[in-house]
């Protein structure tokens, strides 16, 4: 027999149903430690000194996972998070004038990361080392994507322009400030 058809003679519509509550399976796991992912992301950058626009060349991303239950879900995920790290690290800014008053308040002045901003992400998904504290050997997933972007983007930047990024977003008005900032400190860049 299928499973669906275990079922549908377990079902209270069946003939064979008197009044049980029919098939019933509950497990409950619960850990005292910690399943952490972990990964790595590697990227190639273009900047224009002269504008400040960031120009994403390649990004390459690999993360250890454990055990993959859902590939298709789980590149979705991830992909989606680096996306949404790219545009926290190159555009997303809470500006306030003098008085406190949020300037980007809205869509039209809080920009998010559009398919040009985004590029195509190279992924290599790894079962290396499957956790041991679940019995599925599964870890954490969709959140690493995002972790690594401002990092990997920041350090990109510096070695691109020979700064030092202590701050983000990497916006073009903001590589601007740096590269003057760092030509008036050691006169080159």
């Amino acid at each position: 027999m299928t499973l669906g058809e275990v079922l549908g003679l377990a079902g209270p519509a069946s003939p064979y149903h008197q009044g049980e509550v029919g098939l019933e399976a509950t497990y409950y796991f619960q850990s005292s430690q910690e399943c952490y992912p972990c990964g790595a992301h590697a990227v190639h950058v273009a900047v224009d000194p002269e504008t400040g626009k960031i120009d994403i060349l390649k990004y390459v991303i690999a993360e250890d996972v454990g055990h993959v239950i859902n590939p298709l879900l789980l590149t979705g995920q991830a992909i989606g998070a680096a996306a949404q790290g790219v545009g926290a690290t190159l555009l997303e800014e809470l500006v306030y004038d003098d008085d406190g008053q949020l300037l980007s308040g809205t869509f039209m002045d809080y920009l998010l990361p559009t398919s040009r901003e985004v590029p195509a992400f190279d992924l290599a998904i790894l079962d290396l080392a499957p956790s041991p504290v679940n019995p599925l050997g599964v870890k954490g997933a969709g959140e690493i994507g995002i972790v690594a972007t401002g990092a990997a983007l920041s350090n990109a930047v510096s070695n691109a322009l020979g700064v030092q990024v202590r701050a983000l977003p990497l916006s073009p008005n903001n590589i601007r400030e740096l590269i003057e900032g760092n030509e008036l400190i050691s006169g080159k860049c």
